[in-house]
């Protein structure tokens, strides 16, 4: 079935106009199953149009031994910066910019607090996230209407 599924890798459609903006998204999510992230590009162009499309989606199957799920969403967070880093750097766009989206609100909480220390797992992940992400990209997305969701917790080629 999987062979059967077609996916556009078109970055900019024919009859799009001139750009004027480009952001990167970056969606992130985590459950006992497992842990993913997927980034997408939207672009503006002149007329106000609006195209936004998947760059790349990276998903993680959860350790053996047991982690509770802010530390997997936390994961998934340190997953998504890396990647938003790496695509920054290698995508021709002006100006390019990064927002985080996560459905966890314990994770929000993490990178936001600079003032408490964290044991040693949490404070390594926040302080990689703190440097390669500003603390005001990370924004709040209810849990049925994130796109890593799918990833994280898997799905059937067939019910797709």
């Amino acid at each position: 079935m999987l062979e059967n599924i077609k996916i556009s890798r078109c970055f900019k459609p024919d009859d799009f106009g001139h750009l004027t903006h480009a952001s990167l998204h970056h969606s992130l999510d985590a459950s006992q199953s497992g842990y993913s992230e997927c980034s997408y590009v939207r672009l503006v162009d002149n007329t106000g149009r609006v195209h936004c499309f998947l760059v790349i989606g990276k998903s993680r199957v959860s350790p053996l031994k047991p982690v509770t799920v802010p530390r997997l969403e936390l994961t998934a967070a340190t997953v998504a910066v890396k990647v938003g880093k790496l695509l920054e750097s290698k995508m021709q766009y002006e100006n390019l910019t990064s927002t985080y989206w996560i459905d966890s609100r314990a994770v929000l909480g993490f990178i936001n607090n600079s003032s408490r220390r964290f044991h040693m797992f949490v404070a390594n992940k926040v302080q990689l996230i703190h440097e390669n992400s500003a603390v005001q990209s990370w924004k709040y997305l209810p849990t049925d209407i994130n796109s890593a969701d799918d990833a994280s917790g898997g799905l059937n080629c067939a019910t797709v």
